[in-house]
């Protein structure tokens, strides 16, 4: 494991904040199969959704954060904390994190302005 690099890590309301975001971005219907998918339990899904579970559960979150290939693990800081913290791999994964966050935050999408929703030039026609 080595040593962790403190600063890689973030608090586990900033992950719960980017997973629920993460999760409103499937397509309407598809969170049941996507649970089924990664083996994830979805009523709890459902509840990390919609922030109406009764306690944290950081391994949950770990788990779905897998799933949506955010590769975290969990670490106490300090030692005797009752929240853990996620802690990323490198500055890129974490960096990626915070940018997404902050679009997820500020209601902008990370996406370049196409104009027009099918992508289509705008028309110069009178």
């Amino acid at each position: 494991m080595g040593f962790p690099d403190l600063q890689l890590s973030v608090p586990y309301a900033d992950v719960l904040r980017y997973a629920q975001f993460r999760l409103l971005m499937l397509a309407k219907g598809e969170l049941k199969s996507f649970c089924d998918q990664h083996e994830l339990p979805y009523t709890s899904i459902v509840g990390l959704k919609n922030n109406s579970l009764k306690r944290e559960e950081p391994r949950l979150l770990q788990r779905l954060l897998r799933s949506l290939a955010v590769n975290t693990e969990l670490i106490r800081i300090p030692p005797n904390s009752v929240t853990p913290r996620f802690l990323f791999a490198n500055s890129e994964a974490l960096s990626t994190f915070q940018k997404q966050l902050k679009c997820f935050d500020s209601g902008t999408p990370p996406l370049p302005d196409a104009g027009h929703a099918d992508g289509a030039p705008a028309s110069s026609a009178p």
